[in-house]
């Protein structure tokens, strides 16, 4: 996902890109029969980690539907049969029946309906709470979601005065990243970053939480996370992945590694039944009442796949252990898989098509280790195309955008939203511009600036195998 706004999630935050929303995936509005499951505290909030659907199950995001009225969300993309999650995986526009604020591209749902104008910020006058970019007006004034940072919607000045960390076109934009960050506006966990949003009970709206804790050596390095720099992130890479040119935590291809989410052990790199280096050795963690978990800790060496110590790539250094499974004495058993995520290789030689793999460093030729049967991963030479397997954007075809649920790795690829309109003075993507990890052969084929670098890391030189992502070396 994830999962990603990413190189294809959009979602609009004025009047003014309301017309662009219009043309997203259109539906009845999310979450008019959900109920949120795993209540905590004494304070009685809702932790809406976990989706079920009035007295008949509903499907989670990013797995299979055939209506809108199959998921819990409320929104099936037609285009891949996958439910879609809310914010920020798309917004409709002005006159379309909403529940809530977030399936709106004003942040604005009144009477039941997406309002033309952006919803009220913090501290300002209000009548109704469907108006407050909070979700509540207490005593004529919009009540704030939380004391640390600006929710989505509110004005802003600076990046740093949002919760999301992207302050565009004068307020805080929900579209940072793929997923939405800790402490800004949500309405279920999986439109989370870290997979938790916490709901005060009669309220509509709540706030990302922290991820589920776990034995790892990575604590709340979350793939999509905003960052700062490579030591931020479980996958020891933090590069823009959007088309607003913010830093996140970038997902790592293949199995999941130590410190990322998880649904099910098979996520996981290490993972029982793998039947490469490290076979068993990690499992998802889950927390009892949640739906997601962390890929654990090695019990032994660090597994095929999993994130390993190197030195001189994007960063000066990984900061993971120098332990990988099959390799005596490690040497060379680290390499940067082809996104700039240093993993464990120690099965030596590659993998060829159809073949079991932990990750595209394991396949020959440049390919990809895309989701098999069974719960495991085998490489593939070409690109995803509409409806193929993914565990990120970069297993799908150039425009094409991997849909899966947070935390799992058996996505979908599927057609993009296009970018709203006038965002940073007309510096959107070009439609059918190359996500994070796709193909390209110059500079301009990729989103959002990013450059067309040969496998190697420098610049490409025109020929196949070059790829949008941070250089390697």
């Amino acid at each position: 996902m994830g999962k990603n706004v990413s190189t294809t999630l959009r979602i609009c935050i004025r009047a003014a890109l309301a017309a662009a929303c219009a043309c997203l995936v259109s539906g009845s509005g999310c979450g008019g029969n959900s109920a949120t499951t795993s209540l905590h505290g004494s304070d009685g909030d809702v932790d809406a980690n976990a989706t079920t659907g009035g007295s008949n199950h509903c499907a989670a995001v990013g797995t299979q539907c055939g209506a809108d009225a199959d998921c819990c969300s409320g929104e099936c993309d037609p285009r891949v049969n996958s439910c879609l999650g809310g914010a920020p995986l798309n917004c409709q526009g002005p006159g379309t029946a909403c529940t809530t604020s977030l399936e709106c591209c004003s942040l604005s749902c009144v009477s039941g309906q997406c309002s033309m104008g952006a919803c009220t910020s913090d501290g300002q006058a209000c009548t109704l709470g469907a108006q407050c970019c909070g979700g509540t007006c207490t005593g004529g004034v919009c009540a704030a979601l939380n004391a640390s940072c600006k929710t989505a919607g509110n004005d802003c000045t600076l990046s740093s005065d949002c919760c999301s960390q992207l302050c565009a076109a004068g307020q805080c934009s929900i579209a940072s990243s793929f997923c939405i960050q800790s402490g800004d506006t949500c309405t279920q966990g999986p439109d989370c970053c870290g997979g938790v949003c916490t709901i005060a009970q009669g309220s509509t709206l709540g706030t990302c939480g922290a991820p589920p804790a776990g034995a790892s050596f990575c604590n709340g390095g979350m793939d999509g996370k905003v960052c700062n720099g490579c030591g931020d992130c479980c996958s020891r890479l933090c590069a823009p992945y959007g088309p607003y040119n913010v830093k996140v935590c970038q997902p790592a291809q293949g199995c999941h590694i130590d410190g990322d989410l998880c649904t099910k052990d098979a996520d996981c790199c290490g993972a029982a039944g793998s039947g490469l280096p490290g076979d068993g050795n990690v499992t998802c963690q889950i927390q009892a009442g949640f739906s997601v978990g962390i890929c654990a800790n090695p019990t032994g060496c660090n597994p095929e796949g999993d994130v390993c110590h190197y030195m001189n790539y994007a960063c000066s250094i990984s900061s993971a252990r120098n332990d990988c499974c099959g390799a005596p004495g490690n040497s060379g058993a680290c390499q940067l898989d082809k996104l700039g995520v240093p993993r464990c290789h120690g099965i030596g030689a590659c993998v060829n098509p159809g073949g079991a793999c932990a990750s595209d460093a394991d396949c020959c030729s440049g390919g990809n280790c895309v989701p098999g049967t069974g719960g495991t991963f085998v490489c593939q030479t070409a690109c995803s195309a509409s409806s193929g397997p993914c565990t990120v954007d970069a297993d799908c075809c150039s425009g094409l955008h991997c849909y899966e649920a947070v935390g799992s790795t058996s996505g979908t690829c599927g057609g993009a939203p296009p970018p709203p309109a006038g965002y940073d003075a007309g510096a959107a993507p070009a439609p059918g511009c190359s996500f994070y990890g796709q193909s390209c052969m110059q500079n301009s084929d990729c989103c959002n600036g990013v450059n067309c670098n040969a496998g190697t890391g420098g610049p490409c030189d025109g020929a196949q195998g070059c790829i949008c992502a941070t250089p390697l070396q």
